[in-house]
């Protein structure tokens, strides 16, 4: 057959392999040729010819675009939401070589509102880790796609939350940790467009963050990997925003609606906290210390009043997390690295005084 029917004949049949007959290396032996086109190399080649001569791309830009109109439409018939994961699980794993077809297919499936798809790279993302490479890159790629070349939000981007939240709660958790990040260097804001539209998510749907914790439909024999809510990552944004950015508009929004948030992850009484990491917490008062520290070398004067807000950001933050019961880990720790930043803010000093016995 030629490229693609070759790839929409394969799918079914290893659908059946993975599902059926529990015959993974044959499966996977058929999405490397039929799917994605990656022949064996010449084993008579040395290691030493093959690293002089990288194999080239199988498919052409031309190809790629017809394979993520067939996995489209596959992604979209009815079925269980567990065979769905093993196949997209399968398609691309941890995969470099095939991250160009996945993100102009995840691309494809915002802007068509595909949810089965979307739920499914939601999956994948939290399988794999929303801040691995390779979650990171697709975070990336539709920030390119839908902020960066776009003047205004997109309705498709707007109404995610609504086609697949553990998508969405996903990419967030992975897009801030691409901005406002200390741990990357200079410290570097998000797009008005992204920011705007995050807002408007998390304002209008508090639980939004939670959608990560929702149980999976995994494959059998997979093992759920911990969970990372952007809550965290959100409530950096707003720290740190004011002592990089003056538009503290949104800033501000986003603050409030992040507090919303910790107070809807108040977990049931039987329950341990899941929704926000201590350590996660600790990370944030390394990068206020380094900002502060960058800010005094590079001869600028430390701004008192963004400083004194900053804090008064996070000391609201992590009040409202401890009162809600959200924090997990080691908070005698958290509250001993409370007591390194500045102690002129009194709403540190009283969160920390009122805490030292937790």
């Amino acid at each position: 057959m030629d490229f693609p029917d070759m790839a929409r004949e394969a799918l079914p049949l290893i659908e059946n392999l993975l599902i059926n007959r529990n015959k993974h290396d044959n499966a996977m032996d058929l999405i490397a040729e039929f799917v994605f086109r990656e022949r064996k190399e010449d084993h008579s080649r040395s290691q030493a010819q093959f690293q002089k001569h990288p194999a080239m791309p199988r498919l052409s830009s031309i190809e790629e675009f017809q394979l993520v109109l067939v996995l489209c439409e596959y992604f979209s018939r009815p079925g269980p939401d567990a065979t769905r994961n093993a196949i997209f699980f399968s398609l691309f794993g941890g995969s470099i070589s095939r991250t160009s077809v996945l993100n102009k297919l995840i691309s494809t499936a915002v802007s068509g509102s595909i949810a089965p798809l979307l739920c499914a790279a939601g999956t994948w993302m939290q399988q794999l880790g929303c801040t691995s490479p390779p979650s990171l890159e697709l975070a990336q790629c539709i920030v390119k796609d839908f902020v960066i070349f776009s003047s205004k939000s997109s309705e498709q981007l707007k109404s995610l939350p609504m086609v697949a939240p553990r998508f969405a709660s996903n990419f967030m958790a992975a897009v801030t940790d691409l901005y406002l990040n200390g741990g990357k260097g200079q410290l570097l804001a998000p797009p008005d467009l992204l920011l705007d539209v995050i807002t408007e998510w998390v304002s209008e749907n508090p639980a939004l963050c939670l959608a990560s914790q929702q149980p999976m439909a995994l494959p059998a024999g997979a093992i759920a990997m911990p969970v990372q809510c952007p809550l965290a990552g959100l409530i950096r944004w707003c720290v740190l925003s004011l002592l990089t950015s003056s538009k503290q508009e949104l800033y501000s929004k986003l603050h409030l609606a992040v507090l919303q948030s910790l107070l809807e992850a108040t977990p049931p009484l039987t329950a341990p906290p899941s929704a926000l990491n201590a350590q996660h917490l600790g990370l944030i008062i390394n990068c206020l210390q380094s900002e502060m520290e960058q800010i005094v070398k590079s001869g600028r004067s430390l701004n008192e009043e963004y400083i004194h807000n900053s804090l008064e950001r996070f000391a609201q933050a992590v009040q409202v997390a401890l009162t809600s019961r959200c924090i997990f880990g080691n908070i005698p720790q958290l509250v001993c690295r409370l007591e390194t930043l500045p102690s002129k803010n009194k709403l540190l000093q009283i969160v920390i005084n009122a805490n030292k016995t937790v």
